[in-house]
C-alpha cells in the first residue's frame, strides 16, 4: 500500500519531463530558422581584375602591350615597391629562363600607391629586340602587393636575327671580329651597337651574339648577349 502512494507523483513527473521535452524540441527549429546566412555579392565572386597581352612584330623587334582593367564596381588600390609596375618574363620551350625585364632595368626604389577606379586600366609596353628567332612563352604580371594580374601567352620570333657562339679568336679590324664555331674560324662583321659593346669581351672566351646574314653569306652581328646560368 505504501508503495501505491508513489504513483501519482511519479505520473505527474513523466508529463512535466514531457512537456518540457517539447518546449526544448522547438526551441533550435525558431533559432535554426532566424540563422543569417551571409552570400556573397556577385562581384565579390568574380575576378577583380582582367589582364590581357598583345605581342606585335615591328622591325627585328617585338612590342609587347599589356593591360590590366579593374572589373569590380569599386575603386582598387595597388602598392608598388619600386618605380617598375609591371615586369615580364621570356621562357624558351623547355621552361629556361631566357630573359627578364627587372634583370635589366633600374627603376627606383620608393613606395607608389595607384588608385584604379572602376573599367579604368594600367597599361605597360615593352619592346624586346634581343631575342632570335623561335618560340618562346612570356608572361606578363604586375609588381603590386596586392594583385599580380599575370597572364601568359606564346611568343613567336620570326624576323628577328640568328642566335651564334663560339671562341672570339681576335679583331681582324675595327669593324670585324674572327670566331671559332666548332672548330671553323668565321668572319663576322660588326655594327655600332656591337662595336661598342666588344671591349668587354677577352679573346679566347666563349661568346653569343645575335646576327644576321646577307644572300652574299656575308655575316652581320647585331648585338652580343650573356647566356643565363639558370
Amino acid at each position: 500500500m505504501r508503495n501505491n502512494k508513489w504513483f501519482p507523483f511519479i505520473g505527474s513527473a513523466l508529463m512535466m519531463g514531457m512537456l518540457s521535452g517539447c518546449g526544448n524540441g522547438e526551441a533550435p527549429k525558431g533559432s535554426a530558422e532566424g540563422t543569417k546566412i551571409d552570400v556573397p555579392k556577385q562581384n565579390e565572386i568574380a575576378a577583380k581584375f582582367h589582364a590581357t597581352i598583345e605581342t606585335k612584330p615591328v622591325n627585328h623587334s617585338m612590342i609587347i602591350q599589356y593591360k590590366v582593367k579593374n572589373l569590380s564596381d569599386k575603386t582598387q588600390k595597388l602598392t608598388f615597391t619600386s618605380g617598375l609596375e609591371a615586369d615580364y618574363i621570356v621562357y624558351d620551350l623547355q621552361g629556361k629562363k631566357v630573359k627578364q625585364y627587372s634583370d635589366e632595368v633600374m627603376s627606383t626604389q620608393a613606395i607608389k600607391e595607384i588608385e584604379l577606379g572602376s573599367n579604368q586600366e594600367i597599361a605597360k609596353k615593352f619592346t624586346i629586340s634581343d631575342l632570335p628567332n623561335g618560340h618562346f612563352k612570356i608572361e606578363v604580371f604586375l609588381t603590386a602587393k596586392e594583385e599580380e594580374a599575370k597572364v601568359v601567352t606564346d611568343l613567336l620570333v620570326e624576323n628577328s636575327f640568328n642566335k651564334g657562339s663560339g671562341v672570339l679568336v681576335g679583331q681582324m679590324d675595327p669593324h670585324t671580329i674572327e670566331v671559332d664555331i666548332e672548330g671553323k674560324k668565321v668572319a663576322f662583321q660588326l655594327t655600332e651597337d656591337a662595336i661598342k659593346q666588344l671591349p668587354t669581351l677577352k679573346e679566347g672566351n666563349q661568346i653569343s651574339f645575335l646576327y644576321s646574314e646577307s644572300k652574299t653569306g656575308q655575316k652581320l652581328i647585331h648585338k652580343f648577349i650573356k647566356e643565363r646560368t639558370k
